[in-house]
């Protein structure tokens, strides 16, 4: 059993909460910029962890990104924690599937009912949220987060620090760059350079 330390007490941190013990591991408390709502003890302010490192074996960064100012936090945030040598442990959800050949870095967290296929190569620190599925031989960078839904063709690549919004999909083979947002239920027809937003064509209602 692994003693984790949890950075953040937000609604999903109680969805990786679940997922902790499902693995066997003990939540022994979290910190933030403020209380949260979870149920553990709140340590304080993220710096406390330096002062209470025998009390925790690991942490987890258990908060998401859902803009790209949230995804440049966390990125920060993965920073700190790899300055400050502490292990990060990957809460991989015992209803997904991990197909042959899969890679995962440190510090992943996968939800349930994901799919990761074969010789899929996912990155420290990645988020994979609720049915996100990664197809064969995609490779995902450090910090990502791929929303619930998403869909990641086989053999596409998504640079760091990208946010892959809900039930958006990367067709096959497509790059798509570092600090890229795709927006809610965007198709991504074309590689995209770093930086860039990717929104959804608007809805057109037609007279009957």
């Amino acid at each position: 059993m692994t003693r984790l330390a949890f950075i953040g007490g937000g609604g999903f941190a109680k969805e990786a909460l679940e997922l902790a013990e499902l693995a066997g591991h003990e939540v022994v408390g979290y910190v933030g910029d403020a209380r949260g709502v979870l149920d553990r003890p709140y340590w304080g302010p993220r710096e406390t962890l330096l002062e209470r490192r025998s009390d925790f074996d690991a942490v987890c960064i258990a908060f998401g990104g859902v803009d790209r100012k949230g995804m440049a936090s966390r990125r920060r945030v993965v920073d700190w924690v790899r300055g400050n040598g502490f292990r990060s442990e990957a809460l991989i959800s015992p209803h997904a599937t991990c197909a042959k050949g899969t890679k995962v870095g440190e510090g992943v967290i996968v939800a349930h009912g994901v799919v990761i296929s074969v010789d899929a190569n996912v990155g420290a620190f990645v988020i994979l949220n609720t049915k996100a599925i990664v197809g064969h031989d995609a490779e995902i960078g450090d910090n990502v987060t791929i929303a619930p839904a998403a869909f990641i063709g086989g053999m596409a690549k998504v640079g760091e620090d990208s946010l892959i919004g809900p039930a958006s999909t990367v067709l096959q083979g497509l790059s798509v760059g570092r600090e890229v947002v795709v927006g809610v239920g965007a198709s991504v027809l074309r590689n995209v350079p770093d930086g860039s937003t990717v929104w959804p064509q608007r809805s057109k209602v037609l007279a009957g």
